[in-house]
Formats: structure tokens, C-alpha cells, sequence
């Protein structure tokens, strides 16, 4: 495992000694080529709302985003992190339950196994790109999807420290199918719902949140 971190390492320092070598000339034309030089954060927002994540109890999530304007006509790059917790539900549990005392060996048969809560939370760091087929008018509907990577983490005291933790403990990548409308800017405030169902290794979830922003005033330009 050493090795293979090492491994990693060495690859990264060599690609970022490789970016910094390259001229500038060919980072402008990679940035130019994908629109890059045209993001500029231009709203930023909070929004919450209920989770239903497969094989866990509902729970609450909470968001922050950045809107970084379009990258192409009625396409939108938002950097969006959302954090929710909760712990799986109790049928769940009972399974994991049934299947060590299947696997322990107890003559008297009184044995009890009791595993108890499992809380498990996310944090997701998410790129989405939206498309939205009408940029004018008091509502603003929007569609697309986003690429991210989950910070996974489970707790329990029963299984602290095993490697049934470790297994639940993961830093997986997902991706996330949106759809959701906006109003327009109000006093610079817009405000808009959305849901969003999410696909990683070993879950998968649908979210529904509300929330607004705040949308930085543009840039006045001359003529």
C-alpha cells in the first residue's frame, strides 16, 4: 500500500512540475478553448431541504453554492457543497445483526448481538453544469447534471475500528442528475427550488431543497 502511495505521489508532484513548466501561451489556449477565462463568480447561496438516501432514514441537507456564470449560451457552471447525516435504518441493522450470529458459534444458543445505531454522513464537493432554455422572464427553469466527490464517513461503537468501518468510511465519486427552477433577480435576491438524485458506489439518494442567493452586480461596461 506504501508503494502505491508513494507511487501517487511521485505522479503528482511530476504533473504539477509539468503545469508549471508549460508556457503561458498554452494554458491561455486550453482556457480559451474550454471558456474557462469567461467564469466569474457572479451569485452565491444557501439552500436545505430533506434527503432520501437508499438503505438510511431521510434526513435534512444543507448546501452553499457558487454561481459562476455561463461558460456557454444558457450554460452554467455552479460549484455547490452539501453536508447531511443521518444513520441507517433499523432493518438494516437487524440484517447485519442476523448474519454475525449466523457466522458465531454458540452452543447454548443465549448469545445476544446487539450492534446498535450506525450514523453515517456526507460531504459532497460538486461541479454542476446547468442548462437553462429560458434566460428571461420571472421564472427561470434549468436542467443538467454534476460530477463530485463524497467524503463518506460511519460511526459506531460496536464497529469502531474494524474494518467493517473502514468499509463504510470511503472517499467515493458520484454523479448527479438535476432539475429545478429559479426566479429572476429580485432587489439582486433570486430564490428556487430543485431536485437532485445522485448516483455513488455503494448509495444512491434524491434530494429536494429551496434555498436563494445573492447575485453580485454586474460589470458596467463602457459604450
Amino acid at each position: 500500500m506504501r508503494g502505491w502511495i508513494d507511487a501517487a505521489l511521485c505522479a503528482a508532484a511530476f504533473a504539477a512540475a509539468v503545469a508549471g513548466a508549460a508556457p503561458a501561451s498554452a494554458q491561455e489556449s486550453v482556457a480559451e478553448r474550454f471558456n474557462l477565462d469567461r467564469l466569474q463568480l457572479s451569485a452565491i447561496g444557501l439552500s436545505g431541504g430533506g434527503v432520501w438516501p437508499s438503505r438510511v432514514e431521510p434526513a435534512q441537507a444543507y448546501a452553499i453554492h457558487a454561481d459562476y456564470g455561463e461558460i456557454a449560451p444558457r450554460w452554467r457552471v455552479v460549484l455547490t457543497v452539501t453536508y447531511w447525516g443521518s444513520e441507517f435504518r433499523p432493518e438494516v441493522v437487524r440484517e447485519l445483526e442476523e448474519a454475525w450470529r449466523n457466522a458465531t458459534v454458540d452452543p447454548s444458543g443465549d448469545d445476544t448481538i446487539v450492534v446498535g445505531k450506525i450514523r453515517i454522513s456526507d460531504i459532497a464537493f460538486e461541479v454542476d453544469g446547468r442548462w437553462t432554455p429560458l434566460a428571461t422572464g420571472a421564472l427561470r427553469p434549468f436542467v443538467g447534471g454534476g460530477l463530485g466527490v463524497h467524503v463518506l464517513n460511519a460511526e459506531n461503537r460496536i464497529l469502531a475500528g474494524t474494518f467493517v468501518e473502514s468499509a463504510l468510511d470511503m472517499i467515493a465519486s458520484g454523479v448527479t442528475a438535476l432539475a429545478g427552477v429559479d426566479t429572476a433577480p429580485v432587489g439582486g435576491f433570486t430564490f428556487g427550488v430543485q431536485g437532485r438524485y445522485s448516483f455513488i458506489s455503494n448509495t444512491r439518494f434524491f434530494t429536494l431543497r429551496a434555498g436563494g442567493a445573492y447575485n453580485f452586480p454586474l460589470p458596467r461596461t463602457d459604450g
